[in-house]
Order: structure tokens, then sequence, then C-alpha cells
């Protein structure tokens, strides 16, 4: 005689975070294929299998919809840098970031939803509002990730923390979309990549790699003599 597991009952709560997940499933599933502005809450209800009231009861309307995934990425961003904030160093925070938002996009079309979230929060100014304090938050705690890494030595104290913050958002955003398009390709090797000429950017410099402040040529890295400066071809520049 089998024996039956009687399943655990669930809260009215449990309940409505469940229909509305479902909701916000099914809503990002007709995003991806005709955009936000082409998808009618009609198709949003098909998809669901739930009747309108039954949609309206969790979302008043598509905008509604878009500000609950934006809040989503809220929370994504938050445990993003939480994560970050525990490495043992910034190149492995900023490695860690790379592959969580690599994984995190890979799957077919959510670079396309990312990118229709974004779209929107220019064109309202209601969601937009919402995506400008994500990202200022964001920004703000990768800031002091990298501050505390120059404090630490691990990077370049000249740099600007804040801009450096930016500069790293959109190398990141840009990998998201660039992999979209070569999804065909080894999934590892645009991240590992990035991890690589991140770290070549923000190295900090040491003085057989920096220009002199004449602006000669580095000496010579094995004989640490400096090359002999050839003056300039005017006659050849004037040509070009």
């Amino acid at each position: 005689m089998a024996i039956r597991i009687p399943k655990t009952p669930q809260s009215p709560t449990q309940k409505a975070d469940r229909k509305r997940g479902d909701v916000l499933k099914a809503a990002g599933k007709c995003f991806r294929k005709a955009g936000f502005h082409q998808t009618s809450m009609q198709q949003i209800c098909a998809e669901t299998g739930l009747g309108p009231g039954a949609v309206y009861r969790y979302f008043t309307g598509k905008e509604a919809i878009i500000e609950a995934m934006v809040e989503e990425e809220r929370r994504q961003a938050r445990a993003m840098l939480l994560q970050m904030r525990d490495a043992e160093s910034i190149q492995q925070a900023l490695e860690m970031a790379t592959r969580m938002f690599a994984d995190r996009y890979r799957a077919s079309g959510d670079a396309g939803l990312m990118t229709e979230v974004y779209a929107e929060g220019m064109r309202s100014r209601r969601t937009g509002a919402v995506l400008r304090k994500i990202e200022a938050e964001w920004v703000m705690g990768l800031t002091n990730i990298l501050r505390v890494a120059q404090a630490r030595g691990q990077l370049d104290a000249s740099l600007d923390a804040a801009q450096t913050a930016l500069f790293l958002t959109g190398l990141w955003d840009g990998m998201v979309i660039r992999q979209h398009f070569h999804a065909h390709d080894d999934p590892q090797a645009l991240p590992a990549f990035f991890d690589t000429m991140i770290t070549r950017v923000l190295g900090k410099e040491t003085k057989s790699e920096s220009r002199s402040k004449t602006g000669l040529p580095p000496a010579d890295l094995l004989t640490g003599v400096e090359p002999p400066y050839v003056k300039p071809d005017v006659r050849q520049m004037s040509l070009i």
C-alpha cells in the first residue's frame, strides 16, 4: 500500500506570492516574444491561464508588472553586492560579478528582456524613477567596494571610484548583450576575456609599465635601458 505524503498547506500570502510570480514569468515570456508595447494584458492572461480578474488582482496593468520586474532587479543587485563584499580581493569580487552577470542573462531572451525594461525606463517617468533608484544604489555599493580596495592597496588610488563603477557596469551590460548574439560560442570565453581586460585596465600601474614624464617609450623590460629618442620626420608627417 502506497503511503501518501500530505502536502504542506500554503498560507494565503504564500499562494498570492506564487500566483504573482506566475504572472511575472508569463509576462516576461510575452515581453521576450513581442516586446513590451506590443504585448497586451489579454496575451499575458492567456499565457498564465488565468482570467483577467485574477491577473488584475495582483497587477493593475503592464506598467505595474514591469515595475515588479524592476524591483526584482533591485533585489538581485543587492544580493550581488553582498557577495562581492565578502570576496577576499577586488579581483575576486570583479570576477564574481562578471560570472553572475553572464550566468544570469545567458538564458535565451533574458538579455532582450533586460533591454526592454531599461528602454521602458527611458520612456516612462514612473518606471524610470524606480530604475534610477536601483542604479544609484548599485553604483554607490560598487563604488564603496572599489574604495575599500583602493584603501587596501589593491586598486590604483588615482582612479575615480564612482566613474570606475559606471565604467564597469557599462562593460557588464555590454557583455550581456554581446553574449546573446554569440550564444553559439564557448559560453565561458567572453566572461573570461572580460576578466582579463578588467584586470589589465584597473591593475595598479608600475614604474616599468608607465611612460616617462617626457612622453618617451618605457625602458626596455630586459635591459632597463630606455631606447634612444627618435625625432619624428616632419616632412613625412606633413604628407599624411
